[in-house]
């Protein structure tokens, strides 16, 4: 992907205003009453290219998506993480060196960085990072726009605490790595019309079945029931909106029964048809000088409590 612009940003050291950089990349600095305590916020809207940020160093720094994001993350050109940080997702990374945050799509996430003393964390953090998707810290960290300063060191401070609490409960295995991971998603998206079995997947992985979907879960925050409902709904989103093809088509293209399977799981998803969302995204297609691009749609929430056969996955 090619890169539009590559903007340097050392957040430890911004300004208290709100930065716009070429129009798309938004930079907002929370005032917190505590010195040590860095707390900004990244919206990224109505790019076409890749943006690359560096976030400034720190003792340890989370980042929290407030939507769908998807993003590649590098740190002394070790590559932590590539692929969508869901909603609500949290992401810490450990460690003083800077942060190379490559957005790739429309995004928006909130950063809060510990400067120079040692965060309080529970014990060593395996890998150097980890991610966790909880709603209850999502919403507790939304609050730090509408708070006095006071309070966004109170919520930070708490946001940590609970982030390591949660983190602690998790059970302790390394990541999944990026590489295995990446295998693993263009072995998944080269067979979405094809019925892919766990064990299939934990092959191309190299780990057994109980071992990939831990470490799966511990590199994406998701299992792989729902990474791969969301790969199939978001083929059949490219589908509906760059062909004509029909419902019927599109359904056993991406890997679902029939059509009423499949528009029974993408209402659940984005809680219209598929009919109606093809239909509204044309509209707004028409109405666009630019084009619409994929990225610029309501972001696909990701589904809690689907069943495995909504997936086509034993």
């Amino acid at each position: 992907m090619q890169t539009d612009i590559a903007i340097k940003v050392s957040l430890g050291t911004i300004g208290d205003v709100f930065e716009t950089s070429d129009d798309c990349l938004h930079v907002e600095h929370y005032k917190v009453d505590d010195p040590n305590i860095f707390l900004a916020k990244l919206t990224r809207e109505n790019g076409s290219r890749a943006i690359t940020t560096s976030l400034g160093s720190g003792v340890g720094t989370f980042l929290i998506a407030a939507r769908d994001s998807e993003l590649r993350l590098e740190q002394k050109g070790r590559l932590l993480y590539h692929g969508i940080m869901v909603e609500d997702s949290v992401t810490f990374i450990e460690g003083s060196d800077p942060i190379s945050v490559e957005l790739q799509s429309d995004a928006c996430l909130y950063v809060l960085t510990y400067l120079h003393e040692r965060y309080q964390g529970p014990r060593p953090v395996v890998g150097g990072h980890f991610s966790i998707r909880d709603i209850q810290l999502a919403e507790l960290i939304a609050e730090v726009a509408n708070v006095s300063t006071a309070r966004r060191g109170d919520i930070a401070r708490n946001f940590s605490r609970m982030a390591f609490e949660r983190y602690e409960r998790l059970p302790r295995v390394h990541p999944l790595s990026s590489w295995r991971l990446n295998r693993v998603k263009r072995h998944a998206e080269a067979r979405l019309d094809q019925r892919m079995t766990l064990e299939e997947l934990a092959d191309v992985a190299g780990f057994s079945r109980a071992h990939f979907a831990a470490t799966f879960k511990a590199a994406t925050s998701m299992s792989v029931h729902e990474f791969l409902l969301r790969l199939r709904i978001q083929r059949a989103a490219k589908l509906l909106l760059g062909t004509d093809l029909s419902l019927v088509d599109i359904s056993l293209q991406t890997g679902f029964q029939n059509q009423a399977h499949f528009t029974t799981v993408f209402k659940k998803m984005i809680s219209t048809t598929p009919g109606r969302w093809r239909n509204n995204a044309r509209r707004e297609e028409a109405r666009s000088v630019s084009g619409v691009s994929l990225n610029r749609l309501p972001a696909i929430p990701l589904l809690e409590h689907q069943a495995a056969d909504s997936l086509n996955l034993q």
